[in-house]
């Protein structure tokens, strides 16, 4: 017999048999389901890493710049000598009637509303707080032999830290006298204090004690003379020696101002805490503009006086700085990715936060 007649005349169980439409579709249709949850929950887990990457940058965007802040809010005023004794300034740009704030000894400590703008920062947002603080960084560094002959040097134990144009601070228990140095000398571990342009913003003086004034007629006060008949005091040349000797601490001034500034990334929102700082770019004061932590939207600032347990704006403070011994530091903060929030028609779907937390500055009781 043919195995085709074998195969016709066996039993239908062992007859080979094919797939009926139905049970096709319904295939089809259960596959379509397990891709389907399957596709759903890988974006699912997409989105959820989407969402905790995002609210991990603002954790530490807020860890990052409220760590950062703080360090200069407590340390803001700080004279490593103490900060009750007097300071002269001797820079040429601290005796003009518009001083940079980054040479502002008499605001150390100042906070500006949204409608004040910093100098020479091009990145600012506008209608935006800043914050300003100035403080002595000391080391291990000071006088070992200074002249009383006025000489606009004095040798230090140890120059290599410090280079020809860096404000830096002298001080003892008297007096604190802040200056740039116009030259700094190699292995005679000499800083050297003149007048002239070799150096900016330079110095007034080569003296570093109590200024010595002239009145010069002069149209802004700053030496310009364009001859209107106003007069102010200008700094002689030659000036006071200063009341320093061995052992009096030299520092590194310090000068940062905290601020909302435009990153240029549109697509990440836009906007970061930026802090902007004084350099020496090759003997010429500078700021530098350095982004801290991205996606701050804003940053909101309120005071406390030491007379008062409320916190007040910047406006309400007046001309009360000094009075000033801790701040409430607000920051709002978005994620950079968008389409991670429940809305997306508000901030493009990205997520916020507003961290407060208050500083204490440090040289001045609570």
């Amino acid at each position: 017999m043919s195995n085709y007649r074998r195969w016709l005349s066996a039993p239908p169980p062992f007859k080979s048999q094919g797939l009926a439409l139905v049970e096709l579709m319904i295939a089809l249709v259960l596959g379509l389901v397990i891709i389907g949850a399957v596709v759903g929950i890988m974006l699912s887990n997409t989105q959820s890493f989407r969402t905790n990457r995002g609210l991990s940058q603002l954790q530490d965007g807020a860890r990052v710049g409220y760590e950062l802040l703080a360090r200069d809010i407590r340390q803001a005023g700080n004279m490593p000598c103490g900060n009750d004794i007097p300071v002269v300034n001797i820079l040429n740009s601290a005796q003009e009637n518009d001083v940079p704030w980054y040479y502002d000894w008499s605001n150390a400590f100042i906070g500006y509303d949204a409608d004040t703008a910093l100098d020479d920062v091009d990145n600012q947002v506008a209608g935006t707080e800043s914050l300003v603080m100035l403080s002595g960084d000391a080391g291990s560094v000071y006088v070992t032999d200074y002249p009383t002959n006025n000489s606009a040097n004095f040798t230090v134990n140890d120059n290599s830290g410090f280079s020809e144009g860096d404000i830096l601070l002298i001080c003892n228990e008297s007096l604190g006298t802040i200056f740039q140095a116009t030259q700094v000398g190699g292995n005679a571990n000499k800083i050297v204090v003149n007048t002239g342009s070799s150096t900016t913003p330079g110095n007034c003086t080569k003296g570093l004690g109590e200024l010595i004034l002239n009145s010069n007629s002069n149209g802004n006060g700053n030496g310009n003379g364009n001859g209107n008949g106003n007069t102010t005091p200008s700094c002689d040349t030659n000036g006071n020696p200063g009341p320093y000797d061995h052992n009096s601490v030299i520092a590194t001034l310090t000068a940062t101002a905290w601020y909302i500034g435009d990153n240029g990334r549109d697509d990440e929102g836009g906007r970061s805490l930026y802090m902007a700082r004084l350099v020496n770019n090759s003997g010429v004061g500078a700021i530098q503009q350095v982004e801290v932590a991205a996606g701050v939207t804003s940053m909101t600032l309120r005071y406390r006086l030491t007379d008062t347990s409320d916190f007040i704006d910047a406006g309400t403070v007046g001309n009360r700085w000094e009075d000033v011994n801790a701040v409430e530091v607000t920051l709002t903060l978005l994620t950079q990715d968008q389409n991670l929030s429940t809305d997306n028609n508000v901030n493009d779907g990205r997520i916020g936060r507003s961290l407060t937390s208050v500083v204490a500055v440090r040289n001045r009781s609570l």
